[in-house]
């Protein structure tokens, strides 16, 4: 097993494989169900009832994009809508009244948000043209800042209080090359200092995360099982040997010389906790089905063959979009999804030591108590895990939809929320007494003007 190795956060050289990456997977059709878009001339009234009468005009579609609550009663939900546009909804009366406080062009990538309190809050567009939108008034008014460091091209964000946060952005050098950079801010986002890249030359790093203000974790794409951990609020990163599933990792076939490829989501759960999924991925051989490549991220997309026809797999649990777990989206036989093997492994102290963690299924949610304490909720089904995941209780019956995949959190112990969709209608399920009772509530329908 490789030792943990000490990386200097130094810009590196051209990532070009992620431009070939974008390009392969515009060549693909992936007849995937993606968000609608949430058009700015729909109309939400300065306060939305869900039992408001029906409309004679056709109701507009739209999906949950995010689900943010900072108390048991008050929390917001962003929505996205076609063609390209986003809205943000709040409600301090536990879902029964919401009012749209902001409204705009959505990001390419997608937004990110986060609510530290009742008053502060952040949203990123991502994609290029990032921008970010700030409130001190709890969404009543925002101020809207430019992301131009580096190019102003932000693959993700995050923020862990009004003052920290982190952007991995792409940035342009000056021989034409682009490459990745993390992004600190210290003071709310006026002032922005590069710490170089988080990876080493040949890896990628997709997405960055933080459980507090020094300690974060990455997602990332590499030739071997490791992830990526800095306790130092990003400055200096190094590599965490990950310890190897029953069986191996994925090898290449008919000895190849390829090596494999492995997507590592590592993210915090609470305190010292974190939450693995790696996806190893043998190298194609031929058209056996065995062999497979990372073709876009996000959604986790991996393309494998089925004896001639390309076939992609869209997996959801290492990303927060709305994508069923495994999802089969090319025409073709479908292939066994041990083409692209997952595993998830957790650790309760900062990635020292690894258990294999086996929630009852790939389906549905996983949300995290504490470091030990998290639950799993699939359609109609709870289960839940007092050692951070090793083992879990009997599924009992829940009678709630399949949730939105990451959208699972607490406020306490005993008050969560997740996001679901009926349709085209998005709700929100929400229990006060530690899941044994559920209630529903549905967002209010929109209505073009």
């Amino acid at each position: 097993m490789e030792s943990d190795e000490e990386l200097q956060s130094a810009s590196s050289t051209s990532h070009v494989r992620r431009a070939l990456t974008l390009i392969a997977v515009s060549i693909l059709t992936i007849a995937i169900a993606g968000f609608a878009y949430l058009r700015p001339s729909l109309g939400f009234g300065p306060a939305l009832r869900p039992g408001a009468a029906p409309s004679d005009k056709p109701s507009a579609s739209y999906q949950l994009a995010a689900v943010d609550f900072v108390t048991p009663t008050t929390g917001w939900v962003v929505a996205e809508g076609g063609p390209h546009d986003f809205a943000v909804l709040r409600t301090t009366d536990a879902g029964k009244t919401w009012t749209r406080q902001l409204q705009g062009s959505a990001g390419v990538i997608g937004e990110y948000v986060r609510f530290f309190d009742s008053a502060n809050g952040v949203l990123v567009l991502l994609g290029p043209q990032a921008a970010m939108y700030k409130t001190r008034d709890g969404g009543r008014t925002w101020s809207r800042h430019e992301l131009s460091q580096g190019g102003g091209y932000v693959w993700s964000a995050e923020f862990v209080d009004p003052d920290h946060g982190w952007l991995l952005a792409q940035v342009s050098t000056e021989s034409a090359m682009s490459q990745e950079a993390l992004l600190r801010t210290q003071d709310g986002g006026s002032t922005w200092v590069s710490l170089g890249s988080p990876v080493l030359q040949r890896d990628l790093a997709y997405r960055v995360v933080f459980a507090n203000s020094t300690d974060g974790w990455l997602y990332s794409q590499s030739a071997g099982p490791y992830a990526y951990k800095t306790q130092n609020g990003g400055a200096t990163w190094r590599r965490v040997a990950l310890p190897e599933p029953p069986g191996g990792w994925p090898a290449a076939l008919g000895g190849s010389i390829s090596t494999g490829q492995f997507f590592v989501a590592a993210h915090p759960t609470k305190g010292a906790g974190v939450m693995t999924t790696v996806i190893g991925i043998a190298p194609p051989h031929g058209r056996s089905p065995a062999g497979g490549l990372l073709v876009g991220y996000p959604p986790l997309r991996v393309g494998t063959f089925d004896g001639g026809r390309p076939v992609t797999y869209v997996y959801a649990d290492v990303t927060p979009y709305r994508y069923s777990s495994i999802e089969h989206v090319n025409d073709g036989m479908w292939v066994d999804s041990q083409a692209a093997p997952q595993f998830q492994l957790s650790s309760i102290d900062g990635g020292v030591t690894w258990n294999a963690a086996l929630p009852p299924s790939t389906n549905g949610a996983v949300g995290y108590v504490d470091a030990l304490n998290w639950w799993w909720i699939g359609s109609g089904a709870r289960s839940t895990t007092s050692d951070g995941g090793r083992t879990w209780t009997g599924i009992s019956s829940a009678g709630v939809p399949e949730p939105l995949p990451g959208s699972l959190q607490f406020t306490d112990s005993n008050h969560a929320w997740f996001g679901a969709m009926a349709g085209s209608r998005p709700l929100l399920e929400t229990t006060e007494d530690g899941g044994i009772h559920w209630r529903m509530i549905l967002l209010p329908p929109i209505t073009p003007i």
